[in-house]
């Protein structure tokens, strides 16, 4: 895997203020990339590359790889440079676990809540998504506008738990899923799952509605499973 330039949001570099540390600049920046998928887990990160794309020196790139090599982010060896850490299957394992109980939680929790303007929220980011879809956009669009619909999904449910924890989780530890999204059988199947989700919701049944989630973010578990395998 490669180091890629995000295809969707180009200028999303412009969003960044220009701190006074031109190294805290670059580790904002690969910081957002590893999120948004640009950068993959198993990925080289070179230098030269990035200082080209960042339009900075040597330098502030290496402290920043420095730094995210010290939150295990990132491992570096003389001969490779820097390389995107992958997950361990244990610990994904649990992770998909943890998810897979605070998702199912949350909603039914939306359901219960039934805030009009939260659950209006998460339609539009079904809608934004399957439109996405339809105009053919690339994995790494899909994997991020996934992500908005879970986040808001979970935000209808319980808005300070899914700001104020697991909204930090998913930028922090959660892998990225955008090799989840260049597939057109899987995501036929997630765009399906998250239209029975959103009509459960619609309908009122906060017990479906959990039940559904729990059973879609397993079967993207198994997806990643298979895709780490290499099956």
């Amino acid at each position: 895997m490669s180091t890629r330039e995000p295809e969707a949001g180009a200028g999303r570099a412009e969003s960044f203020e220009r701190p006074l540390s031109k190294a805290e600049y670059v580790l904002q920046r690969l910081r957002q990339e590893l999120v948004d998928g640009a950068i993959e887990p198993g990925a080289q990160i070179r230098q030269g590359d990035i200082s080209a794309r960042y339009g900075v020196s040597a330098t502030p790139v290496r402290e920043a790889l420095r730094q995210l090599e010290a939150e295990g982010h990132v491992s570096y060896s003389p001969h490779r440079g820097a390389t995107v850490n992958t997950m361990p299957e244990e610990d994904l394992y649990a992770l998909y676990r943890f998810r897979i109980e605070v998702e199912k939680l949350l909603a039914e929790l939306a359901v219960e809540r039934n805030d009009a303007i939260a659950l209006a929220d998460v339609k539009r980011k079904h809608e934004e998504l399957k439109a996405a879809v339809t105009a053919g956009q690339g994995a790494q669009r899909l994997s991020q506008l996934n992500r908005e619909f879970h986040l808001a999904l979970m935000r209808a449910g319980a808005p300070y738990i899914a700001d104020r924890v697991v909204g930090p989780l998913w930028k922090t530890v959660i892998p990225t899923s955008q090799s989840q999204w260049d597939s057109g059988d899987s995501v036929a199947d997630f765009l399906h799952a998250h239209d029975e989700i959103v009509a459960a919701i619609e309908k009122g049944d906060a017990a479906e509605a959990g039940k559904l989630m729990g059973a879609h973010v397993q079967d993207a578990y198994k997806e990643r499973l298979s895709r780490l395998k290499g099956d």
